[in-house]
């Protein structure tokens, strides 16, 4: 149970933390953790529930994973390329800034040359998530912003190593520059060299299991998982850095997605996903502890004199700003024959010298480090002032945080969006109206049409895109205008039924009280009494057989006039429907009249109260109003949001009527294909160059993301 009091509470931290950060984007996410770090020491119960980590489980589980899963993130070619240039980052001006600081440490605080070589090697490395916690929305120039990223990968392991020589030196009491080059090399280029044949060995392990059919999610995933803790441990045990394995096994690892991206796309996104939630959480982790230690140190100068910590706190600062201006000295004197000629932009050396400077921003290697001083020295002595390393190396991540954010936004300008989010929302507003308009075409059952049309809304999610209540109503309203519109229309020209008249009143008056009470009720009763007066006269006067003859001429005498029309001039659009709408009620009654009824009479009400011919009569007459009336709102100026919401209340109006029985397949039909002509609206804009190519990447991500939600539903009756 204590893993899970001691995880728990810094888990929850983190959750609360980065929601906080999503609400006040302004303020760093690391910021949030640290605090929350604050409030979790501070609370008694939970203050002993939380543990320190040992520092060499620490190193192996929290700082091998990130290093491993940052240079995964590390394309090789461009490491080869920038070889020289890593070299000069990270390992010239990475020594040189360690040197600085060691002898700033020895002749400004007094301190002895080891410890002051120990707090310089912590201090030292970046952190490339820290760096963009405080550069999100700065256009931070190219060059500089590829030195800073390939610094921070490959300093860390030159921190590391420098500290473990500083250890060796503070247990021994004796160090040779020779002795220690001479280490570093071992210990580096073992490191390098475990590290390839780890990442090789991995690569062939993976390839392979894939190749030979072995695509089992969770054991590929499980080894993606454990490589860096492994081979960490493997090169820690013979003696080399396992840092820098970890971090060159992840670069190789990169050169993977290249070979089995296709082989196997999904276990690759899996993995993506995976790394990024990982690697948040780890890095989590580090700022919640280090808001814990901060504490921690705090009580423990807490009855000391305020000089004492201040003090302190002082050393932090002035450490910072020499390694501040040491940073921007180096980056002033790269001329065009420098290895980093082609990061740093000549015309602009200063600005790109501060950026440089500011942007070694310090994080979670660096807390890190100082987690993994050990407790004891070799001859058994309590390590020498490990709170007070703590307490400035603290200072240190929290200033190089804090001073970007008010000076980077002074030199840099505000990234450009390639696309705003109201070109986005027309956009995704108008891909979805496609795939809606593409289901309305279709014949299938409503009830499906209906269900897609709902699945389809769905996409608006749960941001600016949504629909309001307001636009709701609006479109119900103008959706139930339209149909009533049409229907008394039909009535007027005497092509509504008397039992489509009946249930159609029926219906509205049971959804509508005004319109009960109101002159439209007693309008339509009044067209019902009339019908059947003159059903009654006429049947007096007219046999039945006649009465069906007629009918059958009356309709095909409606159909020959309008088809004369049609070879004399084009049709309006309502004269097409009523041809259309005559046609099928001639082909329904030549159905009836060869059933055999006692009667032609019977035929005819069988015909007149048919529920499903009262149905389909009521779709006849409103559909293609309302078809109408949508695709005029979409042409015009409306509001796309709103054509939204009429599509998706049409689609309910015209299932109200029935009660059919949904196939899932058919249902799951119909929704790809309807993302499928959201895919072509996409297609289209790319080739008519109306979107940016980030907008249609962030469109098509959310389609085919939905297009495979679909394939693997099981949609089993």
């Amino acid at each position: 149970m204590t893993i899970f009091y001691t995880l728990v509470p810094m888990i929850l931290t983190i959750i609360i933390a980065n929601l906080l950060s999503q609400a006040m984007p302004r303020v760093p996410k690391a910021f949030w953790q640290i605090l929350g770090g604050i409030i979790l020491a501070m609370i008694p119960v939970l203050r002993h529930s939380v543990v320190e980590l040992d520092p060499e489980w620490f190193m192996m589980l929290i700082i091998a994973p990130l290093l491993f899963y940052e240079g995964q993130r590390t394309d090789v070619r461009l490491v080869s390329k920038n070889f020289r240039a890593i070299i000069s980052l990270a390992g010239i001006i990475a020594v040189m800034t360690v040197v600085v600081l060691m002898l700033f440490g020895h002749w400004a605080i007094g301190w002895a040359l080891p410890m002051a070589l120990a707090l310089a090697a912590i201090v030292t490395p970046t952190d490339a998530t820290a760096l963009e916690s405080v550069t999100e929305g700065l256009a931070v120039p190219k060059g500089i912003g590829r030195a800073l990223n390939l610094e921070s990968l490959f300093n860390d392991a030159t921190g590391l190593v420098v500290l473990e020589l500083a250890l060796l030196w503070m247990n021994t009491g004796t160090f040779s520059f020779v002795h220690g080059f001479e280490e570093f090399l071992v210990v580096a280029g073992g490191g390098a060299i475990v590290g390839a044949i780890a990442g090789v060995v991995l690569l062939y392990i993976r390839q392979h299991l894939l190749r030979a059919q072995f695509d089992d999610t969770v054991a590929h995933v499980m080894i993606y998982l454990l490589s860096p803790i492994l081979v960490y441990g493997l090169a820690e045990h013979t003696g080399v850095s396992g840092i820098i394995a970890v971090v060159v096994m992840g670069i190789i690892s990169n050169e993977e997605k290249h070979h089995t991206q296709f082989m196997s796309s999904q276990l690759n996104n899996l993995n993506n996903q995976l790394t990024t939630i990982v690697s948040q959480l780890l890095n989590g982790l580090v700022f919640v502890l280090l808001g814990l230690s901060l504490v921690r140190v705090f009580r423990t100068y807490l009855h000391e004199p305020i000089a004492t910590w201040l003090g302190y706190i002082g050393i932090g600062l002035a450490i910072y700003a020499v390694m501040t201006a040491f940073r921007h000295i180096m980056i002033e004197r790269v001329d065009r024959d420098s290895p980093m000629a082609s990061m740093v932009d000549q015309t602009h050396k200063n600005r790109d010298a501060w950026i440089f400077a500011l942007g070694g921003v310090h994080g979670t290697v660096t807390m890190a480090m100082a987690f993994s001083l050990p407790l004891t020295l070799t001859n058994g002595q309590a390590f020498p002032h490990r709170d007070m390393l703590l307490l400035i190396a603290a200072t240190v991540i929290i200033v190089s945080l804090v001073a970007p954010l008010f000076i980077l936004p002074r030199l840099l300008p505000k990234v450009q969006a390639d696309y705003d989010m109201t070109e986005y929302s027309q956009a995704h507003i108008a891909m979805i109206n496609a795939g809606m308009a593409y289901v309305e075409t279709l014949n299938v059952s409503n009830s499906v049409k209906r269900n897609v049309i709902g699945q389809l809304q769905d996409q608006l999610g749960y941001g600016a895109d949504q629909l309001d209540r307001a636009l709701w109503q609006r479109a119900q309203t103008d959706i139930q205008r339209v149909t009533d519109d049409a229907v008394d229309a039909a009535i007027d020209a005497g092509l509504v039924s008397q039992a489509t008249m009946v249930y159609y009143r029926r219906v509205k008056a049971n959804a509508d009280a005004r319109w009960a009470r109101g002159s439209n009720n007693v309008r339509m009763w009044f067209r019902i009494l009339e019908g059947v007066v003159l059903r009654l006269v006429n049947t007096r006067q007219i046999k039945p057989e006649e009465r069906m003859h007629k009918i059958a001429a009356k309709m095909q005498r409606r159909v020959d006039r309008l088809q004369h029309k049609a070879a004399r001039r084009t049709l309006t659009e309502h004269e097409q429907h009523d041809l259309e709408q005559t046609l099928r009620m001639q082909k329904k009654f030549a159905a009836v009249k060869r059933m055999n009824y006692h009667s032609p009479e019977d035929a005819v009400a069988k015909y007149q109260s048919s529920r499903e011919l009262v149905f389909t009569e009521i779709a006849e007459i409103s559909e293609p109003a309302v078809t109408e009336f949508i695709a005029h709102a979409e042409s015009s100026d409306e509001d796309p949001r709103y054509v939204v919401a009429l599509r998706d209340v049409a689609a309910q109006e015209r299932d109200r009527f029935h009660d059919q029985q949904v196939s899932t397949a058919e249902e799951q039909a119909v929704l790809l294909g309807a993302l499928g002509a959201e895919l072509t609206y996409v297609q289209d804009g790319r080739q008519n160059d109306r979107f940016s190519a980030a907008l249609i990447n962030e469109l098509y991500n959310e389609v085919t993301s939905a297009q495979a939600l679909v394939l693997a539903t099981d949609s089993e009756e």
